[in-house]
């Protein structure tokens, strides 16, 4: 078991017990407010903070584990809605129903005060193995290409480990796991081919690794026998340092946690709290609202990829709430989920109308609610990807990139922090298009994207402003600050070369930095960007200049 499946095991219990220690006073709410409706059963407010009492209870106590009372709050709840909705009580419903609530919660609080199968129990562990970041195992006896596919990923970033011998991979693996292996397919070695080894690591592992082979034959046969070892890239010699950076790239993606941001409102701060830890051992980046009034404010600084929340909330319910989201075109797509315990399919719908796209009730298995909102998250964060990132580079369009801008001004005016901007245009780009053909332009493009991708922070924005220009926003970055960063940048691309047909190719880019100094204005900022960049244009190209 992993330390942090121990760690999540921890704030589940935590909160299963914050919940045991809480349940004798929200069941002493749920018997106050029965008490006001039997002393005034035409009180329609207090019918209304009845049932949201005991909808809350219902879903929180199966969520904890306390599956009897979760079930018993339900159909508690159920007997009230239609008084909820204007049947009257007659003297004898009320005071049944007075006296059934008031011996079973009795019998409760002494009876059932401990969780049985609780989901905090019942959470699949699974056995993640951390390895060092961007860890590349290349294993090679051709030394001269070795030392220059090296050179080339550590430019990127990545760490390479060098092997001459097929007999050394096993043994870097058992003591240190790559995130990818770059081996080639047929070794010398006693005949033992690099794809045969590569079977045999698999067997003895309990995770696969991803390998990626490099042969001097381009062959059907040479192929399927790395298709059959489960190969996830195969590049002919000489290799295409740039090609094979941008699979290494694709591969690492598809097996990184996607970091969903998912909004959870609930007025019920322990139940948000428990399925927020959920969430989070998942990966998911998750923000937690126990009042809804503050909707908007949150929904602009934290611009969710998927809202998760109860229908029955004080103040205004789930439907309010959804209504609300959707009338702004901004959220007209991001996803609404409703988690909750209402069971009347009928209110399940008005939901689904009201613009939610889906409806979970309580209590859910942690898994299934995992892979949900993953499925429902990842299918959002695609669509928005066609509209809203450049095609070549995989980056933030000119649209996409200047509404971020706008967004990141307007939340570092909030909070009193820096923020700068940087404009990059490659030096001499027509020339490299005339001379080395538009394909290997585009190639360019791509790996000046992938390397700002993978030097800067993950809270730095990066886009395509147009053509070979492009835009970097460094929230809580001074100008300063960001000229040294991008500096860096600079010297690494300049060591990065071009693969094209009669060889490699060196390019450059040059750059101008402007930061919130210079004026707060999203417009103003990027004119204030881009002189600076025609500046270190006008000074010899190849630098990184400041308004």
């Amino acid at each position: 078991m992993s330390d942090k499946n121990d760690s999540l095991q921890e704030k589940l219990r935590a909160l299963e017990a914050v919940f045991l220690q809480k349940l004798p006073s929200k069941i002493q709410e749920i018997l106050s407010t029965l008490q006001a409706v039997q002393d005034r059963p035409d009180d329609k407010e207090a019918m209304i903070v009845l049932h949201r009492h005991l909808h809350t209870m219902a879903g929180s106590a199966g969520t904890f584990g306390f599956a009897e009372i979760g079930s018993q709050a339900r159909v508690f709840e159920s007997v009230l809605k239609p008084h909820l909705e204007g049947k009257p009580w007659t003297v004898g419903e009320l005071n049944a129903y007075s006296a059934d609530m008031n011996r079973y919660f009795d019998y409760a609080l002494k009876h059932d005060t401990t969780p049985v199968n609780g989901v905090a129990e019942s959470v699949q562990e699974e056995d993640r193995h951390v390895s060092d970041p961007h860890l590349i195992y290349l294993v090679d006896e051709d030394e001269a290409q070795n030392q220059e596919i090296t050179d080339q990923l550590e430019h990127f970033g990545y760490e390479v480990v060098r092997m001459n011998h097929l007999r050394a991979l096993a043994a870097a693996v058992a003591t240190r796991r790559p995130h990818v292996i770059v081996i080639e397919l047929s070794f010398p070695e006693g005949k033992v081919a690099g794809a045969e080894e590569i079977a045999r690591i698999k067997q003895i592992e309990r995770f696969r690794i991803p390998t990626v082979f490099v042969s001097r034959s381009s062959s059907f046969d040479s192929r399927l026998l790395a298709v059959r070892a489960s190969g996830d890239g195969y590049f002919t010699k000489p290799v295409d340092v740039v090609a094979l950076t941008e699979r290494i790239e694709g591969i690492l993606q598809l097996n990184e946690n996607k970091s969903y941001r998912v909004l959870i409102i609930d007025d019920d701060a322990v139940t948000s709290k428990f399925y927020g830890a959920i969430l989070r051992d998942a990966g998911m980046n998750v923000y937690l609202l126990n009042d809804p009034t503050q909707l908007l404010t949150v929904m602009t600084d934290f611009r969710p990829e998927l809202v998760l929340m109860d229908v029955y909330m004080p103040v205004c319910n789930g439907v309010e709430l959804s209504r609300m989201i959707r009338q702004d075109n901004s959220y007209v797509d991001v996803p609404i989920v409703f988690l909750s315990s209402e069971a009347d399919r009928t209110k399940q719908l008005d939901a689904v109308r009201a613009g939610a796209d889906d409806f979970i009730t309580k209590p859910v298995a942690p898994e299934y609610l995992k892979s949900s909102l993953s499925s429902r998250a990842e299918r959002y964060r695609s669509l928005r990807a066609l509209i809203m990132r450049d095609g070549l580079t995989g980056l933030y369009n000119h649209t996409a990139i200047k509404e971020q801008l706008a967004a990141e001004i307007s939340q570092a005016g909030r909070n009193g922090a820096p923020l700068a901007l940087a404009m990059i245009d490659l030096d001499h780009f027509k020339e490299i298009n005339d001379t080395y053909g538009h394909p290997a332009g585009d190639q360019v493009l791509r790996t000046l994207a992938r390397l700002l991708r993978q030097r800067l922070r993950r809270s730095d924005i990066v886009g395509r402003y147009g053509g070979e220009e492009f835009a970097v926003i460094f929230p809580d970055t001074t100008a300063t600050m960001a000229r040294k960063v991008l500096d860096q940048v600079r010297v690494a691309f300049t060591k990065i070369q071009q693969h094209c047909e009669n060889g490699h190719f060196g390019v450059s880019f040059s750059g101008g930095v402007a930061d919130l100094e210079s004026t707060t204005d999203a417009d103003e900022l990027i004119d204030a960007a881009d002189a600076a960049m025609y500046v270190s244009k006008q000074s010899g190209r190849n630098r990184i200049s400041m308004a």
